[in-house]
């Protein structure tokens, strides 16, 4: 005799589940996931991390730039999930790039690396970006990325970045302005980089780029300098430093009766010797076409108004060039009336040493 209440009546099978809503358990998850530290123990929060990020691409872009914003301003929040909306479309990415807390240089600069130029413009912009970041840019980014990095003024670019910008800028022109305005610009780099700029560029390198040394020729007239000039090195050093000396007036007028004559090759050394400078320096002085560099060196030099006036014509007749035209003269006059002595010096001596420098750097990056 069969058992009773045995078989299943088919009003007794159980209705079949409610289909789960995955964006639904997501989102759970992901708010589970933001909840604050005291809430949430590390291992649990690491754990949620790591599913979020592998899973995260199943959100809807709506949903993924909600979920980026409230990431943004957390540091405590998933760091791997961060990273992976850091990547998604730049909508998405941009308030982590922009703003975000939780992601490190390491982060950034690995989304400098994976990113797309909208990633690298972003990251660019971004508040109090380390050198780390801005060299990575730098290697990564184009002329006007590039110009976007400097204009950041909370960004800190380290002395091997504005180097290589510097000697770039020879080539991209466009870097030029910005650079000016970096902090991290070094005396030496803006007298490098005075030989491309245009005139308005060289008038502020001038400007802000060379000074009065009182105080240092108070402390070297303590000292016989004279006594280092067997050491070429400390002398040429020093030449930056050391008071102005005029040049020798009778044989300046000798040189510039007989330039004609003798060949911008005499004039050249001639004014070299005087002028303690390379032979190098001075024929890129006088071959320089805006005049700026013949000014700053007849101030340097002691000469007089008139003087001056020779030394250009000398200067162009040789180069066979014309005389400068009137706004350029009347620049060059100027210049050569409101930058003192002793700062015209400075500049010509860092030009010296840089031009030097030059000659000797090998060719290429080997």
């Amino acid at each position: 005799m069969a058992l009773q209440g045995t078989a299943w009546d088919k009003d007794d099978i159980a209705p079949p589940p409610v289909a789960a809503d995955p964006d639904a358990m997501l989102r759970r998850l992901a708010d589970l996931a933001l909840l604050p530290a005291a809430l949430v123990s590390p291992q649990e929060r690491s754990i949620l991390d790591s599913l979020l990020a592998s899973l995260v691409t199943r959100f809807d872009p709506v949903m993924r730039q909600r979920l980026a914003e409230r990431l943004a301003p957390h540091s405590d929040a998933p760091r791997e999930l961060a990273l992976v909306l850091a990547l998604d479309d730049i909508d998405i990415a941009r308030p982590l790039l922009c703003e975000g807390q939780i992601l490190k240089a390491g982060d950034l600069v690995h989304v400098v690396r994976e990113g797309g130029p909208a990633h690298r413009l972003a990251l660019a912009a971004r508040k109090d970006l380390t050198s780390d970041i801005a060299d990575a840019l730098i290697e990564e980014s184009d002329t006007a990325l590039i110009c976007r990095l400097l204009e950041n003024g909370t960004a800190e670019l380290s002395l091997r970045a504005i180097e290589t910008l510097a000697r770039r800028s020879a080539a991209e022109p466009e870097l030029l302005a910005p650079l000016l305005t970096r902090p991290e610009l070094t005396l030496r780099l803006a007298h490098q980089i005075f030989w491309w700029a245009p005139s308005p560029l060289r008038l502020e390198i001038l400007s802000r780029f060379t000074a009065e040394r009182r105080h240092i020729h108070n402390v070297l007239d303590e000292i016989p300098t004279s006594d280092f000039a067997f050491d070429p090195l400390l002398a040429s050093a020093l030449s930056v430093v050391r008071r102005p000396v005029p040049i020798d007036k009778g044989r300046l007028h000798q040189l510039l009766a007989n330039a004609a004559a003798d060949g911008i090759g005499v004039l050249t050394d001639g004014l070299a010797v005087m002028a303690r400078l390379r032979a190098g320096t001075m024929f890129c002085i006088l071959n320089d076409a805006t005049g700026e560099p013949l000014s700053v060196f007849a101030k340097a030099a002691g000469l007089n108004r008139k003087e001056f006036g020779d030394l250009i014509v000398a200067a162009v007749d040789l180069r066979q060039s014309g005389l400068p035209g009137k706004g350029d003269l009347e620049r060059m006059g100027e210049l050569f009336d409101t930058i003192s002595t002793d700062r015209a010096d400075l500049a010509l001596h860092c030009w010296d040493i840089g031009l030097a420098n030059e000659t000797r750097a090998p060719d290429g990056d080997d």
